[in-house]
């Protein structure tokens, strides 16, 4: 390289660069040599041959590599290449023809080919990264890879790829038209034959059968013909640059176009509020105010569906839709879960919420809204007509529907943002909860009024008919009381029913948010049953608890009502009800201290269970059983303890409870006689005062032994609470990534597990660019799998920056990153289920077909024949019906069937053999995925593009691996060590 850059430099024209220097590379004659620094290539629209415009990233050349010159000015795009900087560097021009002659000189041996040869085959492989990049760029794997040397016959239907380096092959005249590149790129017809490039980052495709050889760069540069080829794609270059530039200029509108009604939106949302503060009415109805208003007939009927929950969509970006699952989309762009549901029986006659159903026939998408009278209505976006859902036309309407949960919002939730959240669409049976407690606790004053005059009017005059009356009168308070109660009964399963059912959601959508690093702080029993807590709080909240304290806030008239017999009387019964209450109170504070213990215990043998159950037959192996029963023994006899003195608190509350009628009846007894009541009160009054007192202190008793029952609440709030507080790792503030290429990078990162922990990881930084298939190699606890944790975002790096496709991770939702990375780690676990089930999971785009190919690249489809029920073979808890290559092929097989761009290995083929891994191996190369390989058996990674050798948390090495196995250091060590 030294010789040749010598000769550039002498008959070259230097050309200084900084950061805002640009030159346009229009001279197709010309190449420019990169002495120093790094240059930025840009597509760059052309208006009289200067740039204009916005200008659009084609990638990056570095030191020591080439830019060749293209003929802009002749072409029908008007497109053209802006070189730029990224900071002070030196560039030679030289010309193309003197390149040639150095290429071709038989007198100097041919010394500076292989030089020429590296040079061409990088800016081929540069132009076609770019290429590959573009956001409009298919996302395909070819379907066969070439070698040099390789005969093929590309037929209709066929791509084909490099499988590693530039390869070149001639392209007749005749056939040149046949000929696609990268899906959307035509070959203009050359006057004669030409060498054409082909590498990893491209692929081929023909309209007809199309017979190749393929050659080396070395090889073809020897020939015109390989020159004239670089020229002719040109066109097609500045052809597939067009359309990318359309494409994300269109994506572009639709972006702002979202960007303005997402404010509008919130515009009106603030407004709405505001209104809301002093017009309650429209507060209520602000939500209808909140729909995007598209031409999506899908999307519209979603927003009507999703509006009675208060759920704000958002439709999908152009570039992020998958396509294959449009609801799916359109949730998570919106970052809400929804579910499947079947339309079984009279399905219509029920209130099961607002559901997305469509019709049979045409797919046509329908809002299915409960209305009164427990009917639905139908709502058709497309005709925008609404319809009742009979008999009649139920069978019109597919048994599918889905239905859209709300989220908590995205910040830490209170006990009070609970309640909030779990009433938030019952504000109308509250209300009839409220009326029908008022009017029932109202009939119950009949009673005690009704008394005093039995005794003091109706008795004293022996009104025989007068006693019918008063009788008469209870028994009509009775019946209405009754009733009212049953509507109260109605009301409140209601409540029960919807909060169950959008609180234990939000709770499970809340948790599955949460970031990895908050799940090492519990084990999976305590973690599930914290989860489950919300769910027993609403138990402990039931109907009768609930009714119990509105009727004891309600019996407060009771209590008005002993005033207006006695005021003396009325203090007295007020004293003991102070008494009561205070020693209730005390006596729950003793009741929560045990409550909280024992809870905190039982979560522990939660956990404990779960990982005994797992490791049952390990236990058996070394004959352990018994001191794994007496862990969970010790455990279990702490939670029983002191639920055992939870107990014997709640027994002390019962016994006071069943007293205190009596003492306070003498109480009163005792004030009556010994006060200036005596005589003042007739017999009627007494009893009267006696009556209302009975029912107010059968009120207090009640709600007494319901606070009991609430004061368990707050034990098992408390252990709540941390999925609760803790802040989800995707917030509303989080980007979507779009469609990932696949390119990473670490820049100086630092990580440590703990605060005080050394460092597991110490100023790593590597880039991997799209396609590349690169190894982690290092000993054990070197941090290779810490950084595989820190790029699927499970830990955060304390110093320093992760990004993806040149976005940082920090900034992005991790979800929709992790979506796009197929990931097979060490622990990695199958489902209980079917082998199918396993490697489709529940994507509803994946078919049986699909399953079985994605068996075949993983090499376990062979296995799976010869099981007798196929795909349909039951897969027990923990795979113990599996070898541990079964397994480890199924993972494989789950991570391969989404197609990812990024795939990530963690020691996932330590149990296969060699064939197989090379099965996988060209699985992976079909995939052009970036491909990153943790690998303790060195042999397993020999053809792999890179290898970072990991040493104690530091990079210690990079190369290829016969780089690294020629240099002294770390890779060779251990190589020697596993080949000796």
């Amino acid at each position: 390289m030294d010789e040749l850059k010598e000769i550039i430099k002498r008959e070259g024209k230097p050309i200084p660069m900084t950061v805002n220097t640009p030159f346009l590379m229009d001279q197709p004659n010309k190449v420019w040599f990169i002495d120093q620094g790094q240059i930025n290539v840009y597509t760059v629209q052309l208006a009289e041959g200067s740039p204009e415009g916005k200008r659009f990233y084609f990638f990056t050349a570095n030191q020591h590599q080439m830019l060749m010159g293209l003929d802009s000015a002749n072409s029908q795009f008007n497109i053209g290449f802006s070189a730029d900087a990224t900071e002070d560097s030196l560039v030679y021009e030289f010309d193309l023809h003197r390149l040639k002659e150095l290429a071709l000189d038989t007198t100097l041996g041919e010394q500076y080919l292989p030089l020429i040869a590296q040079l061409v085959g990088e800016w081929v492989e540069n132009v076609f990264f770019g290429i590959s990049e573009n956001e409009n760029h298919p996302n395909q794997a070819a379907s066969v890879l070439i070698k040099k040397g390789e005969r093929v016959i590309l037929r209709e239907g066929e791509s084909i790829a490099a499988q590693k380096r530039v390869v070149w092959a001639t392209i007749r005249t005749r056939k040149a038209d046949t000929l696609l590149i990268n899906g959307n790129g035509k070959l203009v017809k050359p006057a004669s034959d030409i060498l054409l490039p082909l590498c990893r980052e491209s692929f081929w495709e023909s309209s007809g059968n199309l017979g190749l050889k393929f050659i080396d760069t070395l090889e073809a540069i020897r020939d015109e013909a390989a020159w004239l080829g670089l020229k002719t794609l040109d066109e097609t270059l500045f052809s597939l640059e067009k359309q990318e530039i359309d494409f994300v200029s269109r994506n572009e509108q639709i972006r702002l176009k979202a960007k303005y009604q997402n404010q509008y939106i919130k515009t009106v949302q603030a407004l709405k509020d505001a209104e809301g503060i002093l017009n309650k009415e429209a507060a209520d109805k602000y939500a209808r105010s909140l729909r995007v208003q598209t031409d999506d007939v899908l999307f519209n009927a979603c927003q009507i569906v999703a509006e009675p929950s208060r759920i704000r969509l958002t439709p999908p970006f152009e570039n992020t839709k998958e396509g294959y699952d449009p609801i799916g989309d359109i949730a998570r762009a919106s970052k809400v879960r929804y579910r499947e549901v079947l339309l079984e029986g009279k399905w219509w006659q029920h209130d099961s919420g607002a559901l997305l159903g469509f019709l049979k026939d045409s797919e046509t998408p329908l809002a299915l809204m409960p209305v009164k009278g427990n009917r639905y209505e139908a709502y058709n976006p497309v005709t925008k007509e609404t319809f009742r859902v009979t008999a009649e036309n139920a069978s019109l309407i597919d048994k599918v529907a889905f239905t859209f949960y709300k989220p908590f919002p995205k910040k830490k939730i209170t006990l009070t943002d609970l309640l909030k959240f779990g009433l938030l669409k019952e504000r109308r049976d509250i209300y009839i909860l409220i009326i029908m407690g008022v009017i029932g606790t109202g009939l119950g004053l009949i009673t005690p009024i009704l008394t005093g005059v039995l005794f003091d009017v109706v008795i004293p005059n022996a009104g025989k008919f007068q006693v019918l009356q008063v009788g008469f009168a209870l028994l009509m308070a009775l019946v209405g009381y009754v009733l009212f109660e049953l509507t109260e009964g109605f009301a409140l399963l209601r409540i029960e029913t919807k909060m169950d059912h959008s609180l234990q959601a939000a709770v499970w959508d809340r948790l599955l948010d949460l970031p990895a690093s908050f799940f090492r702080k519990f084990t999976t029993g305590d973690l599930a049953d914290r989860a489950m807590g919300i769910n027993e709080i609403r138990k402990l909240l039931s109907g009768v608890v609930i009714t119990t304290i509105l009727s004891s806030v309600f019996s407060l008239l009771n209590f008005f009502l002993l005033f207006y017999y006695s005021v003396t009387l009325a203090f007295v019964a007020l004293g003991i009800s102070v008494v009561e209450v205070l020693l209730m109170y005390w006596i729950g504070r003793w009741q929560i201290s045990r409550e909280k213990k024992a809870l905190n215990y039982d979560g522990k043998t939660q956990g404990v269970v779960l990982q005994l159950l797992n490791g049952i037959s390990k236990f058996r192996v070394t004959g352990t059983e018994i001191r794994a029963f007496n862990h969970w023994l010790r455990l279990f006899n702490k939670s029983k303890q002191y639920s055992f003195e939870a107990a014997r608190v709640e027994n002390i509350q019962t016994l006071i409870n069943s007293v205190m009628p009596l003492i306070s009846s003498a109480i009163i007894y005792a004030a009556f006689f010994s006060s200036n009541e005596w005589g003042k009160l007739s017999t009627g009054e007494f009893l009267a005062f006696n009556a209302a007192y009975g029912a107010f202190l059968s009120s207090m008793l009640a709600m007494s032994a319901a606070s009991l029952t609430i004061f368990q609440i707050f034990p098992i709030y408390d252990r709540t609470r941390p999925i609760l507080e803790t802040m989800p790792e995707n917030d509303d503030r989080k980007s979507n990534p779009g469609k990932l290429k696949g390119n990473i990078e670490v820049s100086k990162v630092n990580f440590r597990y703990n605060k005080d922990a050394p460092l597991v990881l110490n100023d790593i930084s590597l880039r991997l660019r799209s396609g590349e298939y690169v190894a982690f190699v290092g000993a054990s606890g070197s941090g290779k799998s810490t950084l595989v944790r820190l790029l699927l975002g499970f830990e955060k790096p304390e110093v320093g920056s992760i990004f993806y496709d040149n976005q940082d991770l920090n900034k992005l939702d991790l979800r929709l990153v992790r979506r796009q990375i197929g990931v097979v780690l060490q622990d990695g676990q199958l489902t209980p289920g079917d082998i199918f089930s396993n490697i489709v999971g529940s994507s509803p785009q994946l078919t049986m077909d699909d399953a079985w190919e994605a068996a075949k690249m993983a090499a376990f489809d062979e296995d799976i024949k010869q099981m007798p029920m196929g795909m349909h073979t039951i897969i027990s808890e923990g795979g113990s019906t599996l070898s541990g290559g079964q397994k480890q092929r199924l993972l494989i097989a789950r991570t391969l069937v989404h197609k990812p761009r990024i795939v990530i290995f963690d020691e996932a083929t330590s149990a296969l053999d060699n064939r197989t891994q090379a099965v996988i191996t060209e699985s992976l190369n079909k995939l052009q995925a970036t491909r990153i390989v943790i690998a303790h058996r060195l042999s397993t990674i020999k053809n792999v593009d890179k290898i970072f050798v990991f040493d104690q948390g530091r990079l210690a090495q990079v190369g290829t691996y016969d780089e690294l196995l020629n240099e002294e250091g770390l890779f060779k060590a251990l190589a020697t060590r596993q080949l000796a």
